[in-house]
């Protein structure tokens, strides 16, 4: 009987609990919310004379808002509501419109009404200089980001000290595994397990203050994209350009029919095109040519430098252009292994009279000034220069390396540590010239070569 009575005892306990649970709940009334915090970001992103958009991650699925200051006046320019929804990462992804060429811009950030704290340093937005307006303009940009096993901050520092208005990554923003059998085994596991690398690297302190420094661009290359020398055959091909979509906020991603991380942006007189030498890359095989950038995204470039008024035309890839590497094993780590390709493109370059063409390039972990020399019986020609930066934050190439890699357009000697890669514009209208550097990580300059409009252009 006692024992009966102890049970009845309990049960009616548990009951006046779950009563009391369910009146608390009918009125509205449950357990604290999570609390939102931010938990990478903030970032600038694609930015335009009048537009930026500003990315955030967060802790949890919520409605959020983002708000735009004028830092001199202090007016609001523009306020932003969106829900973020899971699964993570939960992230914000904010198109600021409504803004002033060559402005600067704070944000606040609220979390269901309430503000939410944003990580020192400040975001400040840059908006950059209407076309034609001739201002001095100055970006940086770098490749090969493995900070796991190299986390030191000295480079992030020299960085920001030369305030860019844009940073560039070309490849290798994170370094994904060595083999396709470290990657989950089903689509969907596989996309979050690049998006947990992307997530990492992202909280990385180094760097956090050349986030909230200038806009950020990137495209990718085979570590960011898959496992070493992966082309269009990569089984989780879709899935590494979803992950690069949520954590690089680009002015955009391909064209409406064709996928991929090309895209392109202006800044001033300068125009800058991001490739992909993924997606498409094809090998030479039986029968079929081989292929780097493939013939849509190549014609969208074409389109686009013709459209362009720019003095100066940077195109940016992971890979080596103009470079002449032997080939290691058929890696195919440079354009000059697609040699049809790109002689068919250099051809194009001068037949049609596009002028101020200079390549950007990373990857080989070492840097380098390369030049292609115009035919000296063709009037239509200028040289073409490609500066190489790499790495960022990967082990260089030692003297006993280099020698592999044997570049007979080279200039000068390569630099064989750490670097970054700055460009800068300058010059009255009509008169404009540019300065190509690379400088180690404490921000001395190891290479310079200076160029006049005049000299990129043909007879």
């Amino acid at each position: 009987m006692e024992q009966s009575s102890v049970k009845q005892k309990r049960c009616g306990g548990l009951i006046a609990l779950g009563a009391v649970w369910f009146i608390l709940v009918a009125a509205g009334v449950s357990s604290p919310a999570r609390a939102v915090h931010v938990v990478a970001g903030p970032m600038v992103g694609s930015v335009t004379p009048t537009s930026a958009r500003v990315w955030i991650e967060i802790n949890t699925s919520e409605r959020v808002r983002v708000r735009c200051f004028d830092i001199n006046t202090n007016q609001e320019m523009c306020s932003i509501g969106m829900t973020v929804e899971g699964p993570p990462p939960f992230v914000v992804n904010a198109p600021l419109g409504g803004l002033l060429a060559d402005h600067d811009y704070r944000i606040t950030l609220t979390a269901n009404g309430l503000p939410l704290r944003l990580p020192p340093p400040s975001l400040i937005i840059h908006t950059p200089p209407a076309p034609g307006a001739n201002k001095d303009i100055t970006l940086a940009f770098g490749s090969c980001v493995n900070t796991d096993r190299y986390p030191s901050h000295a480079i992030w520092r020299s960085i920001v000290r030369i305030q860019p208005r844009a940073f560039i990554f070309a490849g290798n923003t994170v370094y994904l595994p060595r083999k396709l059998s470290e990657f989950p085994y089903t689509y969907e596991a596989a996309r979050r397990f690049i998006e947990q690398r992307y997530d990492e690297a992202r909280r990385f302190t180094g760097f956090q203050p050349l986030l909230r420094t200038c806009p950020i661009y990137a495209t990718w290359d085979d570590r960011d994209f898959g496992t070493p020398h992966s082309d269009a055959s990569f089984v989780f091909a879709q899935e590494s350009l979803i992950a690069f979509e949520r954590y690089w906020p680009n002015p955009g991603y391909g064209t409406g029919h064709t996928l991929g991380t090309f895209c392109h942006f202006h800044i001033g007189d300068v125009a800058v095109f991001l490739l992909d030498d993924r997606t498409f890359r094809r090998p030479p095989a039986k029968n079929r040519a081989g292929t780097m950038f493939g013939s849509v995204q190549l014609a969208w470039l074409k389109r686009h430098l013709l459209e362009s008024r720019a003095d100066f035309k940077l195109i940016v890839d992971g890979d080596p252009m103009l470079a002449d590497y032997p080939d290691h094993s058929g890696d195919y780590r440079d354009w000059g292994q697609f040699g049809d390709e790109r002689a068919r493109f250099i051809h194009w370059i001068f037949g049609h009279d596009v002028s101020g063409v200079i390549f950007l390039s990373g990857r080989s972990r070492f840097g380098e000034l390369t030049l292609r020399r115009p035919d000296p019986n063709s009037l239509d020609q200028y040289p073409l220069y490609e500066l190489t930066s790499s790495s960022l934050a990967a082990r260089p190439v030692s003297p006993a390396q280099i020698i592999k890699w044997y570049n007979p357009r080279r200039v000068g000697a390569p630099v064989l540590e750490h670097n970054f890669g700055v460009i800068s514009v300058g010059g009255p209208a009509g008169n404009r010239h540019i300065m190509l550097r690379l400088r180690n990580a404490h921000g001395k300059t190891v290479l310079s070569k200076m160029l006049l409009a005049g000299q990129l252009t043909g007879n």
